[in-house]
Formats: C-alpha cells, sequence, structure tokens
C-alpha cells in the first residue's frame, strides 16, 4: 500500500489564501460603499437560508460529522490503528478430556500488545487467512498465506483459501 506524502506544514497555504481573501474584502468595503452594501446584504440573506429549521440543523449535524471524523484521523495519525491480537480462551479437546473447564470469563479476550508465535498450529493460521478473507481482505489473505512453509501450502484446506484468495 502506498502512503501520500502530507508535507508537516500543509495548511500554510490555505491560511495563506484566506487571510488574502479576508484582507481584500476588507479593503474593498472600507474604500466602496456599494461594496460594503452588497457584502452586507450577502451576509444577511446567507444567515436567514443557514438560520432556516431543515437547514440548520442540516449542517450542524455535518459540521460535527465532520469534526468527529477529522479527530479520529487525528488520533489515527497519533497513537497508530488501535490493532490488537486476541487470545483465544477455549481449551483444546485433549484438555476437555482431561477434565478441563472453560474458563468463566472466556468471552472477555485477552489483549496480546505483540503479534502471538508464528509457530501455532496450522488451523489457527489457516483460520486468520479465512478470517482476512471473510472480511474481503484479499491481500492480507495471501500474505498470511505465503508465510506458510512449503509443506504446509501443499495441505488441502491451504490449497483450498489459496483458491478462494486468487478467485
Amino acid at each position: 500500500m502506498s502512503e501520500a506524502f502530507v508535507p508537516k506544514r500543509w495548511w500554510v497555504s490555505p491560511l495563506i489564501f484566506t487571510v488574502a481573501l479576508i484582507t481584500a474584502t476588507v479593503i474593498v468595503c472600507k474604500v466602496s460603499e456599494t461594496a460594503r452594501e452588497v457584502l452586507a446584504k450577502a451576509v444577511m440573506m446567507i444567515a436567514g437560508a443557514m438560520a432556516t429549521p431543515f437547514i440548520l440543523e442540516s449542517t450542524i449535524a455535518i459540521v460535527g460529522l465532520v469534526i468527529v471524523v477529522a479527530l479520529n484521523q487525528w488520533r489515527l495519525q497519533k497513537e497508530g490503528d488501535g490493532w490488537v491480537y486476541l487470545a483465544q480462551t477455549e481449551p483444546d479437546a485433549a484438555s476437555l478430556e482431561a477434565g478441563a473447564e472453560t474458563p468463566a470469563k472466556r468471552l472477555e479476550g485477552v489483549i496480546l500488545t505483540h503479534a502471538p508465535d508464528a509457530r501455532i498450529d496450522l488451523d489457527a493460521r489457516l483460520g486468520i487467512a479465512e478470517g482476512f478473507l471473510e472480511l474481503g481482505l484479499k491481500q492480507e489473505a495471501l500474505e498470511h498465506l505465503n508465510l506458510l512453509s512449503e509443506a504446509e501450502q501443499k495441505e488441502p484446506r491451504a490449497k483450498a483459501v489459496r483458491a478462494k484468495v486468487e478467485a
């Protein structure tokens, strides 16, 4: 995935343009009485139109949505995407036969700060690739399948998942 380069001070150009526009408007209004009257009428008409019930609520909702999305993007840039790995708390079949019980809070996942060990069993790793595929993330599923060893890639289930990805 390629990311676009965004300069650190991307906001300088819009700020200069806005300041220049406001300065030009103020100068024109000070010099010309007609421009002052036209601007006053335009502002009053826009304010009147914006104050109508449907437009006012819609505008506030859209501005609020833009603020929430902008703050979320800023937070994501600052903190990262928040990707976590959840550990499975279900005991395996052998443990169940030995008398192990399902944990009482099995639905409360354990959050791992690092990716689990790559040596986890094949079924779990194929399950991860299938999960990516179900989410429509074919590239991620393919990358995960490419991490399998040659012997693991020859397994029938691995071949079936790869066929789904490449379809």
